[in-house]
């Protein structure tokens, strides 16, 4: 059985599942504040990986977690994020990883902490407002002023030319739309992506970008119920069709739209319909994607090649 490594979240209160946060009070922003940071793991987690290379397996890097306000785009914004930081030394890669509709930042902390034993500082934010009316546009641009918070933290020492973004359904589409203004970021990841409401993504904010977009999804939820969780006509299909080249699409035959979310049992997730395969295909399968995706296009890593080529029970295709 392969080892685990224990994840602790230092000064963090968990929220449930499904909740959102607070908008930020009125007035100018506070300067960001983190938590004392807290080592997790002892890197007995990397030993399968260093024999095997597989990258959905923990990496070599014991990890750090740390709470912290974050300052947003618009003045008295503040983003409460969970900031997971790997014991290797700087110069060090960064994901901006973002949550789905109606779901907190505590539900996606696995796949931060994966990152980061793999080398990469990972922040992973709530959004700066909350309801049902939330500004997509909005929520994208505070992802840019989250990477510029980051570079100026010295014992982050972020790489500034190592940048990427992450995230789950509504937090895939933002982050493909951050990446098509902020030339800052190299590469994403976007997880079972919905381009729901305005302003629509694919294709018309992704003609011109420049970072490699890597796409992953579930065949599930594209149909069915009152309201199609992740619609075929906005799903992760349509954003690698609009992606220019370097792209990747990899899909997960009978995963749904939840399957991505460390906690499948919270309310809002009996929303969607569940698939017919088992949810660790889909993490799995995503573990390994972030890794490989992001360590090939940001620090060149050819290593990583088999595995973008190969997943198994996912489907791959790329240009």
């Amino acid at each position: 059985m392969r080892p685990t490594t224990k994840l602790v979240i230092a000064s963090l209160t968990l929220v449930a599942c499904g909740s959102d946060p607070k908008p930020a009070a009125d007035g100018a922003i506070a300067d960001a504040t983190t938590s004392d940071a807290i080592v997790t793991g002892d890197g007995s987690a990397s030993a399968d990986a260093a024999v095997t290379g597989d990258p959905a397996l923990p990496g070599p890097a014991t990890t750090m977690s740390a709470a912290a306000q974050i300052p947003g785009a618009l003045t008295g914004r503040t983003l409460a994020s969970t900031v997971i930081t790997p014991s290797t030394a700087g110069p060090r890669p960064l994901v901006v990883i973002s949550p789905g509709f109606q779901m907190a930042r505590t539900q996606y902390l696995s796949y931060a902490t994966h990152l980061a034993s793999w080398g990469f500082v990972a922040i992973v934010t709530d959004y700066g407002e909350s309801g049902f009316a939330i500004d997509h546009q909005r929520i994208a641009n505070d992802i840019p002023a989250v990477i510029t918070w980051a570079l100026a933290q010295p014992n982050l020492a972020i790489a500034p030319q190592q940048i990427a973004v992450a995230g789950h359904s509504l937090g895939g589409k933002v982050s493909i739309l951050a990446a098509s203004g902020d030339p800052r970021i190299e590469a994403v990841v976007a997880w079972d992506p919905v381009d729901s409401n305005a302003p629509s993504v694919a294709p018309e904010k992704m003609g011109t970008m420049t970072a490699a977009i890597a796409v992953i999804g579930e065949t599930t939820n594209a149909t069915g119920g009152f309201m199609p969780c992740a619609p075929a006509a906005d799903n992760f299909t349509q954003f690698y069709a609009a992606a220019p080249s370097p792209a990747l699409q990899a899909t997960v035959a009978g995963a749904d739209h939840m399957d991505w979310v460390d906690d499948p049992t919270c309310f809002a997730c009996t929303f969607c319909g569940a698939g017919t395969a088992a949810p660790d295909v889909a993490r799995t399968a995503t573990r390994r994607l972030n890794v490989a995706w992001l360590r090939k296009h940001l620090l060149a890593d050819a290593a990583m090649d088999p595995w973008l080529a190969s997943a198994g029970a996912v489907t791959i295709v790329s240009r």
